[in-house]
């Protein structure tokens, strides 16, 4: 246990103690990818301590889920841009960043009532209640603040190449369900019960992802200092 402690304390003073390299006005240019899609990156190094980043990101993909009977298609289309603080405490490669980034992530929302659940009796109008679709939009805080750590390899040497890291979370506040509606092609979608309908479905979407206010921002870049 005692060595533990030694090996411990050793790599937080070599931590310390690092020699900083970088060049202060030192221009940065990177790729990334991650979890806010790919991107590109521009970074400036103020001094050994501190180091400016912004970028621009972009991802679409989607998934299925079922909430309450309806089987709905999410269709996320993030884009985001950043400007980001980061702070090398150690004057070497680790780093904790803040920063915020301008935020204009929206969730594309298309849903249709589960066949397999139609009793007997409606069963055989399967194929017309398939053309009555809920369709929204969900959307998130234009400014969202980040917090995080990351590595930057090349802070601390002479290499002009480097491998940076990114672990940290985006708030983007509590996700909002707009424009939801009942498209179909009777014009029922105004009808009393299909907007007591709507104001459910609205409630029960927020409820499911609502663990997209904190988004987990991972990310491995490569980047070259001119």
């Amino acid at each position: 246990m005692k060595k533990v402690y030694v090996f411990l304390a050793a790599g937080s003073l070599l931590a310390i103690n690092s020699p900083a390299y970088a060049e202060s006005g030192q221009i940065g240019l990177g790729i990334k990818a991650g979890t806010l899609g790919g991107g590109v990156e521009v970074s400036l190094d103020m001094n050994p301590y501190l180091e400016i980043r912004a970028g621009v990101n972009q991802i679409s993909f989607d998934f299925d889920t079922t909430i309450s009977d309806i089987d709905y298609n999410f269709a996320p289309d993030f884009s985001t841009s950043s400007l980001l603080l980061d702070l090398h405490p150690f004057a070497n490669a680790f780093r904790f960043t803040l920063g915020a980034y301008l935020n204009n992530n929206e969730i594309d929302i298309d849903g249709t009532y589960r066949k397999d659940l139609l009793s007997p009796e409606l069963a055989r109008y399967a194929d017309l209640i398939d053309q009555a679709h809920v369709v929204g939009l969900v959307e998130f805080d234009t400014f969202a603040p980040y917090l995080g750590i990351g590595w930057t390899s090349n802070h601390e040497s002479m290499s002009r190449w480097g491998v940076n890291i990114d672990l940290g979370i985006m708030f983007q506040g509590s996700p909002r369900v707009t424009e939801l509606h009942v498209e179909d092609p009777w014009g029922l979608g105004n009808h009393p019960v299909a907007e007591a309908f709507i104001e459910q479905e609205r409630q029960e979407i927020e409820k499911e992802i609502d663990e997209y206010e904190y988004y987990p921002v991972v990310s491995l870049s490569l980047s070259y200092k001119f």
